[in-house]
C-alpha cells in the first residue's frame, strides 16, 4: 500500500456522525464488512471474489491521503482486497438529489490515478442499467483516467441486493441476517435519502408538448429525455427482479454495451425516428424478454412479451386455443374476464404482418367454438409460429405531460402486466 494513504476510520453499523450522507456510508461500509454473502454479491458485480473469513477486505470510511486536498477532493470510502494481491477502491457517496458531476468525477479519478489505487465506486440514487456501465463517463480526454475502471452501485441496487439475499435465505449466519434486515429498514426509511427514479426532467412537459405537434426540440431535449428512460429502465428491472424473485437483465446490443456514450446517441436516434423510448427484459425462467415501449408522440404506453405455443395439438387455432385456456374465468362456464385493454398478435409463416384481435374476443369466440375462421386465424396457414401478448392501457395520454404521473403509470401497469400475463 502506498505510504500517502491511511485508512481513515472505522466504518460504524451505529455512527455519531451528524451529516446524513457520512451516516449513509458509515452503515453501508459496516454491513460490507460484516455480512458475508452481502459483501461477496456485491463485490462479485466489480469482479473480485472474496472469502467467507472476511480476512481478505476492509471497508473504511474518509481515507486520509498525503498532500494537500481539500475535503471535496477526499474520497467517502475506501474498499481493500487482498486476495490475489492488493485491489483498492474509492468509494464516492451521494444521497437524496444529489449526483456526481463531471469536474467531481475528474478529481476522483485523479485521486485513483496519484494514489496507485485500482477502481472507482460511485454510490448514488442515480440508476444504471448495471454497476459496469455507470449513468455518468468521463468527458475528459486524459487517457489516464479514463482507463480507470469505474463502477456504479445505485442505493436501490443495492437495497435489492439485500431484499434478494433475505427472500432467498441467503444469508447463512442468523446474527449477520439480522444486520442486512436492519439495514434494509434503514434504506426503506425515508430519512435515510435513499430514492429510485420518481420524476422526469425539468424540461419533460415541454418536449412531449413539442413531439405532439410534431415540433422540432432540440437535441438537448432528447438527450435528457433518454437519459430518464434509462434510470427508469434500471427501475424496471429491479421492480420486476423483485416481482419473481428472478434475476432480471436489461437486454442491450453489442454497441450499446461498449459505452454509455453509445447508448445515448443511438436511442436519441431512436426517439427522434419513432417517437419511442423502448427496452426489453430479460427475466430468468422466462423465454422471451418483457417489451416496454413508451410512445411519446402518440401518448401510449405498450407492454408486451412473446409467447410459444403446445406443440401437443397441430392445428393453428387449436393451438391457439390450448394458449387462451389459461386465461379463462373458471368461475363462470360462459363468460372470460375482460382483460381490458389487451391485444394478442398471431405471428404466421412468410408473412410480415401479425393477425390480431382483443384477448377478450379471442377468449370469448373460443368458449362459442368460433375461433375458427375469425379475423385472428389464417385459415390459409397449416402452421403458426408464435403469439404475443400486447397490454395498451388508457389514461396513459393524460398522464404523459406529469414528471411525476408518467413514472408512476409506467411501473404500475407493468407491475400489472407481470402479475396476470408473465407465467414463471
Amino acid at each position: 500500500m502506498s505510504d500517502k494513504i491511511n485508512y481513515g476510520a472505522h466504518a460504524r453499523l451505529f455512527p455519531t456522525v451528524k451529516s446524513d450522507e457520512d451516516r449513509a456510508t458509515s452503515v453501508f461500509l459496516a454491513c460490507l464488512n460484516l455480512v458475508y454473502e452481502f459483501r461477496r454479491d456485491l463485490m462479485h458485480t466489480v469482479g473480485r471474489r472474496v472469502s467467507k473469513r472476511g480476512n481478505d477486505f476492509k471497508a473504511t470510511v474518509h481515507p486520509k491521503f498525503g498532500g494537500r486536498y481539500s475535503p471535496e477532493d477526499i474520497p467517502d470510502g475506501l474498499l481493500e482486497h487482498s486476495k490475489t494481491g492488493s485491489w483498492r477502491a474509492a468509494i464516492e457517496v451521494k444521497i437524496k438529489k444529489t449526483d456526481l458531476n463531471q469536474d467531481q468525477l475528474e478529481r476522483y479519478l485523479g485521486r485513483v490515478v496519484e494514489n496507485k489505487l485500482q477502481a472507482l465506486i460511485t454510490i448514488s440514487n442515480e440508476m444504471c442499467a448495471n454497476p459496469a456501465r455507470p449513468p455518468l463517463r468521463l468527458a475528459s480526454s486524459d487517457k489516464k483516467l479514463r482507463k480507470v475502471p469505474h463502477f456504479h452501485w445505485s442505493w436501490k441496487y443495492i437495497s435489492h441486493t439485500a431484499e434478494k439475499l433475505l427472500l432467498d435465505d441467503g444469508v447463512s449466519d442468523p446474527i449477520q441476517r439480522t444486520i442486512l434486515e436492519e439495514f434494509l429498514l434503514f434504506l426503506q426509511d425515508s430519512k435515510s435519502g435513499v430514492e429510485g427514479f420518481t420524476v422526469m426532467n425539468q424540461g419533460w412537459t415541454d418536449f412531449v408538448d413539442d413531439l405532439k405537434v410534431r415540433g422540432t426540440p432540440e437535441i438537448q431535449s432528447y438527450e435528457d429525455a433518454v437519459s430518464d428512460w434509462h434510470q427508469e429502465s434500471a427501475e424496471l428491472a429491479i421492480i420486476i427482479a423483485r416481482k419473481f424473485n428472478a434475476k432480471t437483465t436489461q437486454l442491450l446490443s453489442n454497441d450499446d454495451k461498449k459505452s454509455s456514450e453509445n447508448r445515448l446517441k443511438n436511442d436519441v436516434d431512436l426517439l427522434r425516428e419513432r417517437g419511442d423510448l423502448y427496452s426489453e427484459f430479460d427475466i430468468d425462467g422466462v423465454d422471451h424478454p418483457l417489451r416496454v415501449t413508451l410512445d411519446v408522440d402518440q401518448r401510449s404506453l405498450r407492454i408486451s412479451m412473446r409467447h410459444e405455443l403446445s406443440d401437443k395439438v397441430k392445428t393453428p387455432h387449436k393451438r391457439i386455443e390450448r394458449f387462451l385456456r389459461q386465461f379463462k374465468d373458471d368461475n363462470d362456464e360462459d363468460r372470460s374476464g375482460k382483460h381490458e385493454h389487451m391485444h394478442i398478435f398471431a405471428k404466421w409463416p412468410y408473412l410480415s404482418e401479425m393477425t390480431n384481435t382483443t384477448l377478450f374476443d379471442a377468449i370469448q369466440r373460443m368458449v362459442d367454438g368460433e375461433l375458427q375462421g375469425s379475423k385472428l386465424i389464417r385459415d390459409d396457414k397449416d402452421s403458426i409460429q408464435y403469439v404475443d401478448l400486447t397490454y395498451s392501457p388508457m389514461g396513459v395520454a393524460g398522464d404523459m405531460r406529469s414528471r411525476k404521473k408518467i413514472i408512476s403509470t409506467i411501473e404500475s401497469r407493468v407491475r400489472f402486466f407481470c402479475e396476470h400475463y408473465v407465467d414463471l
